[in-house]
């Protein structure tokens, strides 16, 4: 018996030196702590009220969030809030969502409460908030990042709260017909009178003609007295004008001027030779 456990003692000293070791550091292998999903609780109240309620009750620009109970040390919960423009007011009618803005925080046993704030990002009409405890933003910029898309949302299994509401977007006005734009009419100078024609279809002279007289010849003007016209006698380069283009026509036998000074001039040339005829004869009669 002994001799037997004369044998088995060097086989229990190097397996105690074997497993030693494997058992004093098999409780570290354990030493980090299995964190698990956040147990977070979220405010819309400004910490009056706090819940876990799947759905939040209205819509907030700021949520306040914090860890339940006492959570475990070492282990750090990231929370985030987005916010979203949506096509209808419940999850089924969301459509196609148009991110609006995010923002997230990081909950550990020492940092156990915070706000997050969107009220800068929030939907005008239709919308969604999504309150999830993941520290990613699901904008849409990639494939890791998608946007939320009914039946698909992209923290699925990480969902903590959302809301979902609001109300049509007003229908933006179409550009009517414009308005006819009123018009004055833009008065014109009237046409100018062409002068009445005369007798021979020309128009009237501006000056004014001689009225004949009953003899037939034309009304002359007073001869001046001797000497130079003083200058208030002397006739403007108008009436100048006037008198050397007016030319009164006779009104019974239609001689002007001209013709009745010739032939008042040759009917004195006549009288003239036949004075001087007579006076020559009558010298040489008296001479003979």
């Amino acid at each position: 018996m002994f001799s037997n456990l004369r044998l088995g003692l060097p086989a229990l000293t190097a397996l105690a030196f074997t497993a030693g070791p494997a058992l004093l550091a098999a409780p570290a292998a354990h030493a980090e702590p299995a964190c698990g999903r956040p147990p977070v609780q979220y405010s819309v109240d400004g910490g009056a009220n706090w819940t876990n309620s799947s759905t939040i009750p209205a819509l907030s620009g700021t949520v306040q969030v914090r860890l339940a109970g006492r959570p475990t040390a070492g282990c750090d919960y990231h929370v985030s809030l987005g916010s979203y423009e949506t096509q209808g007011a419940t999850w089924a009618t969301s459509g196609r969502q148009t991110f609006l803005g995010w923002a997230t925080t990081t909950l550990t046993r020492e940092h156990y409460r915070d706000t997050l704030d969107v009220s800068g990002h929030l939907p005008s009409c239709f919308g969604e908030l999504a309150l999830y405890g993941v520290g990613e933003k699901y904008d849409g910029s990639d494939s890791d990042h998608p946007l939320p898309h009914y039946p698909d949302e992209p923290f699925s299994g990480l969902l903590i709260a959302s809301w979902n509401g609001g109300t049509a977007c007003p229908p933006k006005p179409t550009a009517g017909p414009a308005s006819p734009t009123a018009t004055n009419p833009t008065p014109t100078d009237p046409a100018p009178t062409d002068p009445a024609p005369t007798s021979a279809g020309a128009p009237a002279s501006a000056t004014p003609k001689a009225t004949p007289t009953s003899t037939g010849t034309a009304s002359a003007a007073p001869a001046p007295s001797s000497g130079a016209p003083s200058s208030a006698q002397r006739p403007t380069p108008a009436q100048a004008t006037s008198t050397a283009t007016a030319a009164p026509a006779l009104a019974a036998t239609g001689a002007d001027d001209g013709l009745l000074a010739a032939t008042a001039v040759g009917a004195t040339a006549l009288v003239a030779a036949g004075g001087a005829a007579v006076y020559a004869g009558r010298r040489r009669a008296a001479r003979r």
